[in-house]
């Protein structure tokens, strides 16, 4: 459990971010009714683990594009909106990690816009100064890569990509939705399995203002406890 932990919440040593205010969902690329029912999905999915969904004519902080000529998309949103993830006049170009997760040829490939929150009043000595927030992310979906994923499939795996850190390569043996695309799962999942719903769950019941290590260890605590308390019923 530790391993899909360590997984679904990136490889950074850094404080893990979650959604801390209001998210607003955009999906382009595909006829109404099927941007519906993935925002609609993602909207759901959210609410579960306490993230407020905004309501109509909202300023979109997750941006869900659906494209049959991605590669030619990524290249042309890196070259007219390069402040997307940082102040360029100020602080350069976005980091090669930023560019190289967009412009690797994947099904579904997501980049993200964190801000760390100072908040001195509310330090201790066990816990930081700060917490790491999300802010916005972009989530970019290959439709001819996805072969014959479904629509509910795909809405899932999504929500996983939103509401969590997944790393983007992710091995078919840790039970979730995030293996949709590894071409050794034969099984593939249709919806979030029980272990994403309980890491979801853990990620935003744990303490934010600790450090990542300590962040992971509560989570997988609560994946467990949870676990055997269901077992026991």
């Amino acid at each position: 459990m530790a391993g899909m932990v360590k997984r679904m919440t990136g490889d950074s040593d850094a404080q893990i971010p979650r959604w801390n205010t209001s998210i607003c969902v955009t999906v382009r690329g595909v006829m109404p009714d099927k941007a519906q029912y993935i925002a609609e999905t993602v909207a759901a999915n959210a609410r579960t683990v306490g993230v407020p969904i905004e309501g109509k004519s909202c300023p979109s902080n997750v941006e869900i594009i659906i494209s049959d000529q991605a590669d030619a998309l990524v290249r042309r949103f890196l070259r007219r909106q390069p402040n997307m993830f940082r102040n360029v006049a100020k602080y350069g170009l976005a980091r090669s990690r930023n560019r190289a997760e967009l412009t690797d040829p994947r099904p579904v490939r997501w980049t993200m816009g964190r801000a760390t929150e100072k908040r001195l009043d509310a330090a201790s000595r066990l816990s930081q100064p700060s917490r790491e927030d999300k802010k916005q992310i972009l989530v970019i979906i290959d439709l001819p890569r996805c072969g014959d994923v479904t629509w509910e499939q795909l809405s899932s795996y999504v929500s996983m990509v939103v509401l969590a850190n997944p790393v983007h390569s992710v091995s078919s043996d840790i039970g979730s939705i995030m293996s949709l695309f590894d071409a050794t799962t034969r099984d593939k999942p249709n919806n979030l399995t029980d272990s994403d719903r309980l890491l979801l769950k853990a990620l935003y019941a744990t303490e934010e203002q600790v450090s990542a290590a300590s962040q992971r260890y509560a989570m997988t605590d609560y994946i467990v406890r949870e676990q055997n308390r269901r077992r026991s019923r």
